[in-house]
């Protein structure tokens, strides 16, 4: 394993550093274990999405559980991953905590439609069972990501009036949530942008939902004819927490998509409170010897930023540096050569002389099957 720096901690200290992390902030992208295994939890936030989510017959099945209740509203999104036109289609069944049927669907490729994404109003309380499948035999990859919608996601991200957050999606995978401060003095515009967007590259969607989980609005970039950019314009029923939902477009089979997103005051008195003192994201990628950390770090106050990359049982320092004032958050980017290692995970924290740390984030990465030379 290769890394910049050498800095090796005991295990007990990877366990106490995740025991810092948040549950929104653990959430993110998961390879599906190997099979046979099926009713793999998954929560609010989770994405599963790696070699293993494969199905290769119309009798393989993959299936997920979690826990509703009567009520909630969920988002759902599954996609076939480098899907062509007339290829395998992806299905997807939802079933209530009696083993009947909620909801199903599958894509249709023979008219461009490699995944879709649902809201679904449960109306029972108890433990639903997502089931994944294929229509017709042969191998195909996939995705599939779970976020609550009402009541508003613990796990979304905070963002203010007119800040911009960027992000990549690729297709199946996540459909993040930025939630926000709104009130009826305000009306409102959110927008979601491909920035430098070209033709023909994969297409972004968004939805704006309501604090009660109803649709504000919603669209997709089409760059077939230019349009890259999505805008909601909506005046809340009621001073409460509104959400923004992006994610890559169904009737794209592969290629991940650039996207910023922001809320804004469009008219009247758009009341917020004060920014947070920090916020801290990394969304992590490993290709071809190279682990890449695209952070979005933010801070009202200078601080010290903190990387440790954790693998297998030890713990290794990456950097550690002051961060001066960031506000808005900006996207920085970190990379480190690593040789494949698995599953690893890097752990992020933003900390303040007197107050400790006051941001911290986890992300896995999958960088391969070590080679011979790499296990231990």
């Amino acid at each position: 394993m290769k890394l910049m720096r050498s800095f090796v901690l005991p295990l007990a200290a990877l366990f106490f550093g995740l025991l810092l992390v948040p549950r929104a902030s653990a959430a993110g992208v998961a390879d599906c274990p190997t099979e046979p295994k099926q009713s793999v939890p998954i929560a609010s936030g989770d994405v599963f999405a790696g070699a293993n989510c494969t199905l290769n017959t119309t009798g393989d099945v993959d299936s997920f559980v979690f826990s509703g209740n009567s009520g909630d509203i969920w988002h759902f999104l599954v996609s076939g991953n480098n899907v062509g036109d007339n290829g395998i289609n992806i299905c997807l069944a939802l079933y209530g905590p009696s083993a009947t049927l909620v909801y199903s669907q599958c894509g249709n490729t023979n008219v461009q439609v490699y995944g879709f994404e649902t809201d679904q109003t449960l109306t029972a309380t108890g433990t639903y069972t997502m089931v994944v499948t294929e229509a017709e035999n042969g191998a195909l990859n996939y995705g599939v990501s779970l976020e609550r919608v009402f009541p508003t996601p613990a796990d979304g991200d905070k963002t203010q009036l007119g800040q911009s957050v960027v992000g990549t999606l690729s297709p199946g995978e996540e459909s993040p949530a930025y939630i926000f401060v709104s009130d009826t003095a305000g009306t409102y515009q959110a927008s979601a942008t491909i920035p430098n967007g070209v033709d023909n590259q994969p297409n972004l969607c968004m939805n704006v939902y309501l604090a009660s989980g109803a649709l504000a609005g919603s669209g997709c970039t089409n760059t077939n004819v230019q349009v890259y950019t999505i805008k909601v314009d909506f005046t809340p029923p009621s001073n409460a927490t509104s959400a923004v939902f992006v994610y890559p477009a169904g009737s794209d089979g592969s290629g991940t998509v650039n996207y910023s997103v922001e809320v804004s005051c469009l008219a009247g008195v758009c009341n917020q409170p004060p920014p947070p003192p920090c916020t801290l994201k990394d969304a992590a990628s490993y290709a071809f010897g190279t682990l890449t950390m695209s952070f979005t770090v933010g801070n009202t106050a200078a601080v010290t930023w903190n990387a440790w990359l954790t693998d297998q049982n030890t713990m290794t320092e990456l950097f550690s540096s002051s961060q001066p004032i960031t506000n808005p958050p900006a996207p920085i980017t970190k990379t480190t050569t690593l040789s494949p290692e698995g599953t690893v995970g890097v752990l992020s924290t933003l900390t303040y002389p007197t107050k400790g740390i006051v941001c911290s984030v986890y992300t896995q990465v999958n960088t391969g099957t070590p080679t011979s030379a790499t296990k231990r």
